[in-house]
C-alpha cells in the first residue's frame, strides 16, 4: 500500500511538472529565444544573439503610448474596484437573507457573461448615452467586471476572521475607524494586495472588452492585435516587449513574497 502511495504521488508530480513545463514556460522559453535572436522571422534556427528588438522597441512612439495607456487604465480600475468592492466584500459575509443571495447573483453574472457580450453591451451603452468612445470608458467597462472579481478574492478571507476580535476591539474603546485600522485591516491587507495585483494584471491584459471601448488611443493588447500581418518585422519587436513585462513581473511578484505580503498558498 505504502509503494502504491509513493507510485501515485510519482506519476501525478510528473504529471504537473511536464504540464506546467510543457504549457506554460516552454512558450514563455520561446519568446525570450526569439527575442534576442536575430532574425525578424520564426523559423527553428539560430542566426545569433542580438538587442536590435529591444532598442526597435524604445523607438516606436505608438508601443510606448500604448504600454502606457495600459498601465493608466489599469491603475485606474484597480483604485477604484477596490475602494467599490471592500464595503459589499463585507456585506456579503456579515449579512443574511434574500438581498444578500441577490446580490450574490448580481456578483457572478460577469463570470458567466461572455467578454465579447459585456463589450459590445457597453460600445451601445456609450453610444447611447452620447459619450465618446476613450481610455476612459475603456476603464469604466473594465470595472464592471473587476468589482466581482475583487469581493471574490476578499470574502474568502473575510468568512476566516473572528467577528468576535472586532467586538472586543470596540468594547475596549476603539471606534469603528480604529478598529477597522488596527484590527481588520492587518488581517485583510494580504488579500487586498492579491486582488490588487490580480486586477492590475487583468486589466493591462484585457483585449476584448477594450476592442470595443476605446476610442482613438490603444491599449498595449489591442496595439499588437491591430499591428500583425500589417507591419513587417514586428513580431521580434512584439516579443521583446513582452519579455520586457513577463520580467519586470516576476521579479515585482517575487519581491512580494519575499516580503510576506502575499503568500501563494
Amino acid at each position: 500500500m505504502v509503494k502504491y502511495d509513493r507510485l501515485i504521488r510519482l506519476v501525478l508530480s510528473g504529471y504537473t511538472i511536464f504540464t506546467i513545463a510543457f504549457f506554460i514556460y516552454l512558450p514563455i522559453a520561446v519568446i525570450y529565444i526569439y527575442s534576442v535572436n536575430d532574425t525578424p522571422y520564426f523559423i527553428p534556427e539560430w542566426r545569433g544573439f542580438t538587442l536590435e528588438w529591444f532598442m526597435a522597441a524604445f523607438r516606436r512612439r505608438d508601443l510606448i503610448n500604448s504600454l502606457y495607456n495600459s498601465v493608466l487604465i489599469a491603475i485606474f480600475v484597480t483604485a477604484v474596484s477596490m475602494a467599490i468592492a471592500i464595503p459589499p466584500s463585507f456585506y456579503i459575509v456579515r449579512s443574511r437573507g434574500r438581498i444578500k443571495n441577490i446580490f450574490l447573483l448580481y456578483m457572478m453574472i460577469p463570470f458567466v457573461i461572455p467578454w465579447i457580450i459585456i463589450g459590445i453591451s457597453s460600445y451601445i451603452f456609450y453610444w447611447y448615452i452620447g459619450m465618446p468612445k476613450s481610455l476612459l470608458t475603456a476603464a469604466l467597462s473594465h470595472i464592471v467586471y473587476s468589482i466581482p472579481l475583487v469581493v471574490t478574492l476578499l470574502a474568502p478571507r473575510l468568512y476566516t476572521m473572528d467577528p468576535d476580535i472586532e467586538n472586543a476591539s470596540m468594547d475596549l474603546g476603539a471606534d469603528p475607524i480604529q478598529t477597522f485600522r488596527y484590527i481588520v485591516f492587518p488581517q485583510i491587507f494580504p488579500a487586498m494586495l492579491s486582488a490588487a495585483v490580480i486586477t492590475f494584471a487583468w486589466s493591462f491584459d484585457n483585449f476584448i472588452i477594450s476592442y470595443y471601448t476605446l476610442g482613438d488611443e490603444l491599449t498595449w493588447p489591442v496595439w499588437v492585435f491591430s499591428i500583425l500581418g500589417k507591419v513587417p518585422r514586428i513580431m521580434p519587436v512584439i516579443n521583446a516587449v513582452s519579455v520586457i513585462i513577463i520580467t519586470v513581473s516576476s521579479i515585482a511578484l517575487y519581491i512580494v513574497v519575499k516580503k510576506g505580503l502575499v503568500r501563494l498558498i
